[in-house]
């Protein structure tokens, strides 16, 4: 590298050593561009790297690795990136900023399940839609298990909702206060006002997130309670005559047994 106003090539010096890692991936005009004042030119003869010492490193950004810089700062962003607001992060002419982003979309295009979506005037990285499904994987995981006791309180909360704690606690028996705190972190349960009596406790009803978390459109559209108790008081009397007709069966076997016995004379 020389001065640029320097006229006899023949007495050409290195001035400065500007980087000491291989610029491959830069061309001669971006490394010119990157060290103002000075003029690059190609050539097959090796410099020796200068020794290393702190606070004199060349930046990524300028030392041929735009590109990746680029491909991090978008990964990070949360909203698209216009090429001015690069261009100005990183201090450097809007058009070589442009020229990387073109790259780096090239480079995504040929190899990469990451895309470079121009968004709103702007850039940022997304995956493919091609591999929604796995991405879904990781955002989407599976839903916890709720346990019995929290079922039950949840299901007293959706079909007497509004209700208070006490009335919840009177239908199963046993004090709810815990289960009620975990089905409100899981965002099932909501406070919904007080009662308007002594004390007005607090009144409790189910959620948005309820109503996502079991298939519904509405609460209108849970079981009737009625039918279900129907149905268990069908079911309990259906094991009844089971049982019924198990220990029918087994007596009958026992009394078949006793006459036989009875039957046979002393000493066969």
């Amino acid at each position: 590298m020389e001065p640029k106003d320097a006229q006899d090539a023949t007495n050409m010096e290195v001035a400065e050593v500007v980087a000491v890692e291989p610029l491959s991936e830069a061309s001669v005009t971006e490394v010119s561009e990157a060290v103002p004042g000075y003029a690059v030119v190609e050539s097959d003869v090796s410099v020796p790297a200068a020794p290393y010492e702190p606070g004199n490193e060349v930046a990524p950004h300028r030392n041929g690795k735009l590109r990746h810089v680029l491909e991090c700062m978008l990964f990070v962003s949360s909203e698209p990136m216009t090429t001015k607001q690069l261009a100005d992060v990183l201090e450097l002419e809007e058009s070589r900023v442009q020229e990387a982003i073109d790259s780096l979309e090239e480079a995504l295009d040929s190899s990469s399940g990451l895309q470079l979506m121009r968004l709103a005037g702007g850039y940022q990285l997304c995956t493919r839609p091609e591999f929604a499904d796995y991405c879904a994987m990781v955002l989407q995981p599976a839903k916890k298990k709720l346990s019995k006791a929290a079922l039950e309180t949840l299901a007293v909360v959706a079909y007497r909702q509004p209700c208070t704690m006490p009335e919840v606690e009177a239908v199963r028996g046993v004090s709810v206060d815990g289960v009620m705190k975990t089905l409100m972190e899981r965002g099932l349960v909501k406070e919904a006002g007080r009662k308007q009596t002594p004390g007005r406790p607090i009144l409790y009803a189910t959620t948005p997130e309820f109503l996502e978390y079991f298939g519904l459109n509405d609460i209108s559209e849970l079981p009737d309670i009625d039918m279900l108790a129907v149905e268990e008081i069908k079911a309990l009397e259906a094991q009844r005559e089971l049982f019924e007709e198990e220990a029918l069966k087994t007596a009958n076997t026992e009394d078949s047994r006793e006459d036989r016995e009875s039957t046979l004379a002393p000493g066969e």
